[in-house]
């Protein structure tokens, strides 16, 4: 076990029985991607050094690998070699990952304005079901507090009371409390699962462990490329993704004044888990406040964008929903 690929495999066998999926596909890929590299079926871990790191790193740039792949790579090789070192399987080398890039590249834009996110609502999508969906699925994370796609297509039916929805993070694991605005309730009720044996709140992933997971894969896949799709229908400079609904649900929040104890200028804090610890701290009618002050931002934009005459809506009627999976 005291190689790389058989290290990594043994990490695996102890991660998805707990449902760690995510955590165990980054750890299979990053060490597929760096044997690959090195033209190797294997490597002992004293043969892994700061000088082959790094080469490895300039092949990723130059092919055109964005800077936070290159980041999660990285990161994840880190953390499969050091806790071959708490085994006891590889030899103690702290300075092993100095000279290669394992930080966030914040030149990325990620966020986009309520002015694009209210043209995005009012795109006329007729006859196009399965870009409506995943433009409301967008518009559903955005008014939930900019709850990621893995957590909003994995809420079970159970975390739903009344007014409220409470749920763990999937990466974190905290929990979260979030009040439901009438136009979020409405895309919730549009797109609720209606099969009684589905545990999920949503009808897009049916299944639990290995297969939901599988699910979850694929409708992010499709997700994303009807996001780009969106992108260029919209002649949007920034491209949609499963990131961005989050991102500008932080960033409208800062630039409306909120505080940024309450939620961040951007997602960029040292770990998520502790912007999640300073938003807990204020209770969930600070919370509710702040996410309705940034809905509100959509029904305050200028005439070029919205009739302000019409009563403000937050979706289309409701129509069957198209199959997602």
């Amino acid at each position: 076990m005291n190689s790389l690929r058989a290290f990594t495999a043994l990490l695996r066998s102890h991660l998805l029985p707990v449902g760690r999926y995510s955590t165990a596909r980054c750890y299979l890929t990053s060490t597929r991607q760096f044997l690959k590299f090195m033209e190797m079926d294997d490597l002992p871990f004293p043969e892994i050094t700061p000088e082959r790191l790094k080469r490895f790193e300039s092949s990723l740039l130059a092919r055109k690998r964005s800077l936070n792949t290159i980041s999660m790579y990285m990161r994840m090789l880190r953390s499969i070699y050091n806790q071959a070192v708490d085994e006891g399987m590889a030899p103690n080398s702290p300075n092993l990952f100095n000279d290669v890039f394992t930080g966030n590249d914040t030149t990325e834009k990620r966020a986009v304005s309520p002015n694009v996110i209210s043209q995005l609502k009012d795109a006329d999508l007729s006859g196009r079901p399965a870009l409506a969906m995943s433009r409301d699925l967008f518009l559903l994370s955005f008014y939930l507090r900019g709850i990621p796609f893995v957590d909003l297509i994995r809420l079970r039916k159970t975390d739903l009371k009344r007014n409220m929805l409470h749920y763990h993070r999937s990466k974190t694991g905290t929990q979260l409390s979030v009040q439901i605005e009438p136009c979020a309730r409405e895309l919730l009720v549009k797109y609720a699962s209606q099969d009684r044996n589905n545990p999920f709140l949503l009808s897009i992933v049916t299944k639990e462990g290995t297969e939901g997971y599988a699910q979850y894969q694929s409708a992010l896949r499709k997700y994303n490329s009807h996001l780009g799709k969106l992108s260029k229908l919209l002649g949007l400079k920034v491209r949609l993704t499963s990131y961005v609904a989050r991102h500008s649900w932080a960033t409208a929040a800062y630039h409306r004044g909120i505080a940024v104890s309450v939620i961040c200028e951007s997602l960029g804090h040292s770990s998520e888990k502790v912007t999640y610890t300073y938003l807990a701290s204020f209770g969930n009618k600070t919370l509710s406040s702040a996410n309705r002050k940034v809905i509100a931002l959509l029904t305050h934009l200028p005439r070029s964008h919205r009739d302000e005459k019409k009563q403000y809506r937050c979706c289309s009627p409701r129509t069957e929903p198209p199959s997602y999976g």
